[in-house]
């Protein structure tokens, strides 16, 4: 595992994720109650524009029901149950972050779509799947903690069948400076001078 590896895993350790999503549904939704998608979007969403964003980069990428999706860098699953619950696909997760899978996994059974999704930790330079295993590749927000990203769209295309689609969303800077707040920022000022332009780019 190289360095940056290391240091994005222990970024997104998450310690004690999974008890304070309990606390935080546990004020609306008792934990014998299904909860939404809707109900979960404010939370299990990590990327901008969140739920939105995903909405739109799922019409692109042309799901059906007989899709089979990787979707890579999938965080607690928000978009990987969006996927589901909208287009009855088979959706596998995987996260370099153990405490994103225990919380998707934990998430997952209480919106009762358990038998269409699975989450599992891996990395996404080196997957533990077969050649030509998916339809789609779906990557929110993941290449920019990823520093050798030629690795990256190799294991990408691997993962993909022949005719396969690789549907992407990231922040991508082509002039001008960022505009804050991004993803990575800790705070508002920390950068105010540099508040200015950004761009999507997908």
């Amino acid at each position: 595992m190289t360095d940056t590896t290391t240091k994005v895993q222990e970024h997104y350790s998450g310690t004690g994720l999974t008890d304070r999503i309990k606390s935080a549904l546990a004020s609306f939704a008792p934990e014998d109650q299904t909860v939404t998608i809707a109900q979960l979007a404010q939370l299990d969403q990590f990327h901008t524009r969140g739920i939105l964003a995903t909405a739109d980069l799922a019409t692109v990428a042309d799901i059906e029901p007989a899709t089979r999706v990787l979707d890579l860098g999938c965080g607690i699953g928000g978009p990987a149950r969006y996927l589901t619950a909208t287009f009855g696909c088979k959706v596998t997760g995987v996260d370099l972050s153990s405490a994103f899978i225990d919380a998707a996994n934990y998430l997952t059974p209480r919106t009762g779509m358990l038998d269409r999704l699975t989450f599992q930790v891996g990395n996404a330079l080196d997957l533990p799947f077969a050649d030509g295993n998916f339809d789609v590749v779906f990557l929110q927000h993941v290449a920019m903690n990823i520093e050798h990203r030629s690795a990256l769209y190799s294991e990408v295309g691997r993962m993909l069948t022949p005719g396969g689609r690789f549907a992407t969303y990231d922040l991508v800077l082509r002039d001008g400076d960022v505009l804050y707040p991004v993803p990575w920022a800790r705070c508002l000022d920390q950068f105010p001078a540099q508040r200015t332009r950004h761009t999507h780019g997908t």
